[in-house]
């Protein structure tokens, strides 16, 4: 036309087919209504990961378990541990009533501050404080010597068989008394505070975790608190009836001394691994209680099952790996190590149940909370400015207190409009009161934008 080239935009198939063309005339349509800004932004990955379900409920899990080993690790013990006056050797003694483990022998004993330490052939290791530390032999410590004890309790009362004795140096306070049986009573009372506290606290955190990250602190404090009750109950449960499965099946094997066989060790795994299972139970309740969701509760369930069953198996082998009696160090690093795992392993496992189960959930494509997803575990779910909402929609000054609502409709949701002064959009388009909400529906509630999925899609 008069000399002039007539421009031409070429579309191929493969751009008429591509979603991300749906999703942009929806946006420019609803810019043209003046609801909706017609840019989305990317979330970061590094956002995503940490507005992601399983990953902030895993770390909130660590945390939490933790906070738990540090409080009780410096009362705990891993068998009876003092330190006192040698008073006798007697290297060659022997005692009939002494029943050692299997493949080990018990000859020689020496009286420390009026209590009876037996040793272990091969197994006990006695070395004198140093750097390196100097090996010695039970003919070595002579009376006066002051000894570090750690040993295991061979019948009540005063008789004691030696995991590691260590001299320490001239000057070394040392128990002038000892009293076995209050050594033993403290170590089972720190021992049975051990699941509670631990169930607790993983509890705490997991509870309180999903309404830190989405500001509802009230029902942060709320959903914590239940969880650290729940917790503690639970765990308390759980010690007593982890304890008689741990006794009973290690009824079945041979002990886990300095020569358990590989059977025995398995064996070891197995009863602690049921142990923590039934104390893992409890961990993640507490949200589904304090929210009153049946779905939440058996997320919580799972969860806490699995991930306690797989932080009971890997204990006894982190604490093969750092654990060293040789050098008084018992399983304080393991215990760490294992408890960290139980409570990661816990919200993790909680995060993934609820990712692999849920029928339906909002992202968050615009706003503070952009990409984080909002599961429907339970209807109505309410939408608004207020902090009492499920959903809430803060720094926004056109969201009402309760904007919205979404509720069950049969196999579907819907979506629903609390007469707002600025109204609920989807797909550009105001609704007059309430619509269905189909799978990849956009939804704008202020300057918030939502996308709404289903699992449908994510079968597809």
């Amino acid at each position: 036309m008069n000399g002039q080239k007539t421009g031409r935009i070429v579309i191929s198939p493969e751009e008429l087919s591509d979603t991300k063309i749906d999703e942009t005339l929806e946006l420019q349509r609803a810019s043209v209504a003046g609801a909706i800004q017609p840019s989305m932004p990317e979330t970061k990955s590094a956002r995503r990961l940490i507005l992601a379900n399983w990953f902030y409920l895993m770390l909130a899990g660590a945390l939490g378990a933790f906070l738990a080993w540090a409080s009780i690790e410096p009362f705990f013990s891993d068998g009876i541990v003092f330190t006192g006056k040698v008073e006798s050797v007697e290297p060659d003694a022997s005692d009939s009533f002494v029943s050692p483990p299997a493949g080990i022998s018990i000859q020689g004993r020496v009286t420390v501050s009026g209590v009876t330490v037996w040793r272990v052939v091969p197994g006990t290791s006695i070395f004198e404080s140093a750097k390196p530390p100097k090996r010695l032999q039970l003919e070595d410590l002579k009376p006066g010597d002051i000894v570090k004890v750690m040993a295991e309790p061979v019948m009540s009362g005063s008789l004691l068989i030696a995991d590691a004795m260590r001299v320490d140096p001239p000057g070394t306070p040392s128990d002038l008394t000892v009293s076995v049986s209050d050594l033993e009573t403290r170590q089972k009372v720190v021992a049975f505070l051990l699941f509670p506290l631990v169930a607790g606290l993983v509890g705490l955190l997991i509870g309180a975790a999903e309404g830190i990250i989405c500001r509802t602190f009230a029902r942060a404090a709320w959903c914590g608190g239940i969880g650290l009750l729940t917790g503690l109950i639970a765990g308390a449960i759980s010690i007593i009836l982890g304890g008689i499965v741990y006794s009973i099946v290690g009824t079945l094997g041979g002990g886990m001394g300095p020569n358990a066989t590989a059977g025995a060790f398995l064996l070891q795994m197995f009863r602690r691994g049921l142990a923590w299972t039934l104390a893992g139970m409890g961990m993640g309740l507490g949200q589904g209680f304090a929210l009153k969701s049946g779905k939440l509760k058996l997320n919580g369930f799972i969860g806490g099952m699995v991930g306690g069953l797989i932080g009971g198996l890997l204990f006894d082998p982190i604490s093969l790996l750092l654990s060293k009696p040789e050098l008084m160090q018992g399983a304080g690093l393991s215990r760490a190590v294992g408890i960290i795992i139980v409570g990661a392993t816990v919200g993790l496992m909680i995060g993934l149940t609820d990712l692999l189960t849920r029928d339906a959930w909002l992202k968050v494509i615009t706003g503070p909370l952009r990409g984080k997803e909002f599961s429907f575990n339970r209807t109505p779910i309410q939408l608004g400015s207020s902090p009492k909402s499920d959903i809430y929609l803060f720094k926004d000054a056109k969201i009402d207190p309760t904007h919205a609502v979404i509720n069950k409709l049969r196999d579907t949701y819907e979506i629903s409009d609390q007469s707002s002064a600025t109204g609920v959009f989807v797909n550009g388009r105001r609704i007059v009161k309430s619509q269905r909400l189909t799978d990849g529906d956009l939804i704008q509630i202020g300057e918030s934008q939502f996308r709404y999925s289903t699992s449908e899609s994510k079968a597809a």
